[in-house]
């Protein structure tokens, strides 16, 4: 547990520098982050035979994609410089097309997890186009964090220097998913009797879940009125991190399950890897910048 506590703290303050240093050094973390998520997820779906069961009509789709899965989401690495690149330019106002593919993709993440609520497996045959699914997951989805942290404008919050809004965006969507794991554990230890997704993710429970989603309210609430967002902003976040977040966490919990895996890898000592700590941000971020960014009207 302490390790665990001790690698919380200096991941944290390690994520507030980057947000607070710069959109270029938080875009090479992301990148460097996305590359060791990439490494996880390869190496763990190396480690088990491709199933045999694809459906006739997709065989010769899966026969393609075989070869060529791991360079597939390698090849999704590309997609974070590139959306830096577009986040600075003059074309960002483009980048709501980009958020809303990402979020179809999440949503298809969720039929994944709903499909594999009772039976704890995954991909299932589907895990003969894993580069293709990795491409979305990975790149595409750790991109997204590029968009939240490359809100325009500049915002003086409470005694700080003023600084980038999107630096305090990207803190404020990440307090949300913090306060939903904090406050789930918590209640579930505290009161929780009912499982929600034993198959999947067997410490989880309902009266867990529905506490998390209470305190990503009242911390986006508190937290958004803090960096001068509208009462709309904060409870419209809190409530996507309350329940995209989580989501997120059994989607991962799903394919280590078919994979026979505990973590995906070692990043942060008690934490895992870059998969293990940022599920519930990944499947979150599209949705909060959308809303924020269609609803409360922020600038891209």
């Amino acid at each position: 547990m302490i390790t665990r506590i001790i690698s919380a703290i200096l991941g944290i303050g390690l994520f507030l520098a980057l947000c607070f240093w710069g959109t270029l050094p938080f875009a090479v973390a992301v990148t460097v982050l996305t590359a060791a998520a990439i490494h996880e997820f390869v190496g763990g779906q190396r480690s088990v035979p491709l199933p045999q069961d694809v459906p006739t009509v997709w065989q010769p789709f899966a026969r393609v994609f075989e070869p060529i899965n791991a360079a597939l989401a390698m090849i999704s690495l590309a997609l974070v410089p590139a959306i830096y690149v577009a986040s600075v330019s003059d074309i960002r106002s483009q980048l709501t097309i980009w958020a809303a593919v990402l979020l179809a993709w999440v949503i298809f993440g969720i039929g994944i997890v709903l499909a594999s609520w009772n039976t704890g497996r995954g991909l299932g045959w589907m895990r003969a186009f894993y580069g293709k699914i990795g491409f979305w997951y990975l790149g595409g989805l750790f991109s997204c964090f590029l968009l939240l942290r490359g809100v325009a404008g500049r915002v003086l919050v409470g005694s700080f220097p003023e600084a980038d809004r999107g630096a305090w965006i990207m803190l404020f969507v990440a307090v949300c998913i913090w306060s939903t794991d904090t406050f789930a554990y918590f209640t579930g230890r505290a009161i929780g009797k009912h499982k929600l997704a034993p198959k999947l993710s067997p410490g989880k429970t309902i009266e867990g879940a529905l506490g998390g989603l209470i305190g990503a309210v009242v911390a986006g609430g508190l937290f958004g009125r803090w960096i001068h967002l509208p009462p709309i902003a904060g409870i419209g976040v809190g409530i996507i991190a309350g329940i995209f977040g989580p989501l997120g966490d059994l989607f991962e919990s799903a394919l280590k399950r078919e994979l026979g895996l505990k973590d995906f890898g070692k990043l942060m000592p008690g934490h895992g890897g870059a998969l293990d700590r940022f599920d519930s941000l990944l499947f979150a971020a599209p949705a909060a910048y959308l809303f924020l960014r269609l609803v409360v009207g922020l600038a891209p």
